[in-house]
């Protein structure tokens, strides 16, 4: 792909770009640039909120986040439920200054009476952490449930399955089904598993952490039957670990040196699981995005 110009685009040519921009597994600057310039042009000429929210999400996922308000803020003036979502998001984190509790609320609550399942148990969050709202416990437990008749047999892996399904399990621990919890959890982490070969979204692995820990503490941790993720329970521990990946072995190790405990794969050091995770690679890919090229694990000690 390369630079075009935007005055040489036209409607077919600038939804071309962004077909062929998705294809791409490195874009380069020079396709960043024509991407962007294509969803300026689509807008300015269809004036279609699809293209707002997507040219938001891209500046989002690059985290500059003034420009991904500035086009959810343009979408949602016409109505658009994922841009309400989206502002729901940008106001509740506080990425564009500190949180602002009212302002996540009103737009979760505008998506949420939509349709919309993931603004639905934001808006639950809410109500559990008393965020603007008054704390209502009850209140959480009754959206939670009630999302999991919309969520049950989704097969889409960017479906909120793990969010709705890891609070639910908790809800049901809380309540002694902890066999429920269980499978539910087991779901959570193989669509989180999946979501994480296409995603290296940063909140997205922090998601998968926590499904781990709440699985291993209802569970006991068997490394015979460990995946790649599982390792967010074992590297909490010292272990050395054998990864084959590609038909390549890599050898995980965490450790105490000095009163330092550290994990270190294929001579690079890592200070935690959450580094590991967020910054080590093989073949210069994400270890996080190999889950189906790992051929073997197993615990050398």
């Amino acid at each position: 792909m390369y630079l075009r110009c935007i005055m040489a685009l036209t409607i077919e040519s600038a939804k071309q770009i962004l077909d062929d921009y998705y294809d791409l597994v490195h874009p380069k600057y020079e396709d960043d640039i024509a991407f962007m310039d294509a969803l300026e042009f689509l807008i300015k000429e269809t004036n279609e909120t699809e293209y707002m929210v997507e040219l938001g999400g891209w500046y989002y996922e690059q985290k500059q986040f003034d420009l991904a308000e500035e086009y959810y803020l343009m979408a949602a003036k016409q109505g658009n439920v994922d841009a309400y979502e989206c502002l729901g998001y940008i106001y509740y984190y506080g990425r564009v200054g500190q949180p602002d509790y009212e302002k996540a609320f009103h737009y979760y609550k505008l998506a949420s009476d939509l349709g919309d399942v993931i603004a639905a148990y934001k808006l639950a969050d809410m109500y559990k952490n008393g965020y603007y709202v008054p704390k209502d416990y009850t209140k959480y437990v009754q959206i939670i449930k009630g999302l999991y008749p919309l969520i049950q047999g989704a097969t889409n892996t960017f479906d909120p399955v793990p969010e709705i399904y890891s609070r639910l399990a908790k809800i049901y621990v809380e309540e002694g089904n902890e066999d429920q919890a269980i499978q539910l959890l087991l779901i959570a982490k193989e669509f989180q598993s999946q979501r994480l070969i296409y995603s290296d979204f940063f909140g997205d692995l922090t998601i998968m952490k926590n499904i781990v820990k709440d699985l291993y503490s209802l569970i006991q941790f068997d490394p015979d039957y460990m995946d790649l993720f599982d390792l967010y329970y074992a590297l909490q521990f010292p272990c050395k670990i054998l990864i084959e990946i590609h038909n390549q072995e890599h050898i995980v190790e965490a450790k105490y040196e000095d009163e330092y405990f550290y994990i270190s794969m294929d001579d690079k050091n890592y200070e935690d699981v959450d580094q590991f995770f967020l910054k080590a690679k093989i073949d210069d890919e994400h270890l996080s995005s190999q889950y189906v090229n790992v051929n073997y694990l197993e615990m050398l000690d």
